[in-house]
């Protein structure tokens, strides 16, 4: 039965999923056989999400240790734990990409993945625009921790912003352009 998707007139099939089929998506695109592929490569973003996850957990420890031990009340030293807090915050989104990518490859060529309500991955594109917006979101992290340690010249940092900037705008611009 196909219904009508009112908010966009897009046709769903099935129970008002607005993924296509509930047997596994992927499995009209691939044959069976090449599910091992995708598996390695669900496993292996796997490893690295959880290896990411781990090492910022061991660097969270250690920069907490090493704030308690070498405690001080400089300015300087409150701007360099406020970078290293904002460079694990931004190691962390990066696993999280990598966690992301995993579930996705996993719904689109595996089986149904238990995602939650806002990660909807339908297709490719669905999993490239999760991709690219948490790309934007750990650059903009990454500046902030940047900023926050780079030597007096602002010039430099303009150019680094400006860098920045260039990037997050061409990758706005491409999923402005998809929609």
């Amino acid at each position: 039965m196909v219904q009508e998707d009112e908010s966009q007139n897009i046709p769903r099939q099935g129970n008002g999923d607005p993924c296509k089929g509930d047997t596994g998506a992927g499995t009209s695109l691939v044959g069976r056989g090449s599910r091992i592929v995708f598996l390695l490569a669900v496993i292996g973003s796997t490893f690295l999400a959880v290896a990411l996850f781990i090492y910022g957990f061991a660097i969270t420890i250690s920069s907490l240790l090493f704030s308690f031990t070498h405690f001080s009340l400089e300015i300087e030293a409150m701007k360099g734990a406020m970078a290293v807090a904002v460079e694990i915050i931004d190691l962390f989104l990066v696993a999280t990409v990598f966690y992301i990518i995993s579930l996705g490859l996993y719904e689109l060529f595996i089986a149904k993945a238990p995602l939650p309500g806002w990660l909807k991955i339908c297709d490719l594109d669905d999993l490239k625009e999760k991709l690219l917006s948490l790309v934007v979101i750990a650059l903009a992290v990454l500046f902030l921790g940047e900023s926050l340690v780079w030597p007096n010249s602002t010039g430099d940092l303009l150019v680094y912003g400006l860098a920045n900037a260039a990037v997050i705008g061409a990758i706005s611009l491409y999923l402005w352009a998809q929609h």
